[in-house]
């Protein structure tokens, strides 16, 4: 109960001490810091950035990695060949999240970079794209580091529910007629619903506090489009020195992860508990 208090109530504490006063001076100035976050059109740029980042994030894992446990799961039945595919999905998810970001950026730099020379030889583009530079394609290119480092954790948990499916009972299916489509939605889907709302309970909160890889790739840049709520909290706190404002800004932060997790919660609760 001491550590407890010591690592999670007293910082809480202390970050809500620190939002009702002025970090230099020390004078208490109440709710001034929660009102400005309000009237802060970057705070709210970057929580639409954040909200972008998360959906596209979130819909893209989760498609992508049931799609291929279930193309695995039902064209792959060598032992070796399953153990081979689950070595190759582990290797994304252990590279440390800025080693993904540099190999990712000298993936996406312009001149050098192998996907433009790749492009060009190909004839698909006809000067070097600036991924990193444009608001769209620099959006798209810290997405693409996080699905390649965490669709394999979607495809591993959604492989390990398919595993769970009596074979009987898919058999008895087939018997039946079902194949494709109505085989998954009737039969495996069912099996995957609980461990589906539990992947997504764990990839909102870590797609939501996204920091390493979008800080080497374009920190923050090109202009706003991806600062995202953790690199604007750093930029306040870090650059800015505003620790009053940034605690005031994480405890938003706090209280929005919060509902949204509580939400996602309770759905899991009942779905576990059905």
């Amino acid at each position: 109960m001491a550590l407890l208090a010591a690592l999670v109530v007293y910082p809480l504490l202390y970050n809500v001490g620190l939002s009702l006063r002025n970090y230099r001076t020390g004078e208490f100035v109440g709710l001034h810091n929660f009102a400005r976050a309000l009237e802060d059109p970057q705070f709210f740029a970057s929580l639409r950035a954040t909200g972008v980042y998360v959906s596209a994030a979130l819909a893209t894992e989760l498609t992508l990695g049931l799609a291929l446990a279930l193309l695995v799961h039902r064209t792959i039945h060598s032992g070796w060949a399953r153990a081979l595919v689950y070595v190759l999905f582990l290797i994304p998810m252990v590279t440390p999240p800025v080693a993904a970001g540099v190999i990712a950026r000298l993936i996406y730099t312009p001149t050098y970079g192998i996907l433009n020379v790749l492009l060009l030889r190909l004839g698909a583009i006809s000067s070097d794209v600036l991924w990193l530079s444009e608001p769209a394609t620099a959006m798209f290119a810290v997405l693409s580091v996080d699905v390649w480092q965490w669709m394999p954790f979607v495809f591993l948990v959604c492989f390990a529910g398919l595993q769970a499916v009596p074979a009987d009972t898919v058999e008895a299916a087939r018997v039946d007629g079902a194949d494709g489509w109505r085989l998954f939605w009737h039969i495996e889907f069912p099996y995957l619903q609980s461990l589906l709302l539990l992947v997504l309970v764990f990839r909102f909160t870590d797609t939501f506090r996204v920091f390493d890889h979008v800080q080497v790739l374009t920190a923050g840049g090109p202009g706003a489009t991806t600062e995202f709520l953790s690199l604007y909290l750093y930029r306040v706190a870090f650059k800015f020195f505003n620790l009053s404002y940034a605690a005031a800004l994480s405890l938003f932060v706090l209280l929005v992860t919060s509902l949204a997790f509580a939400v996602l919660g309770r759905y899991l609760v009942r779905e576990v508990s059905a």
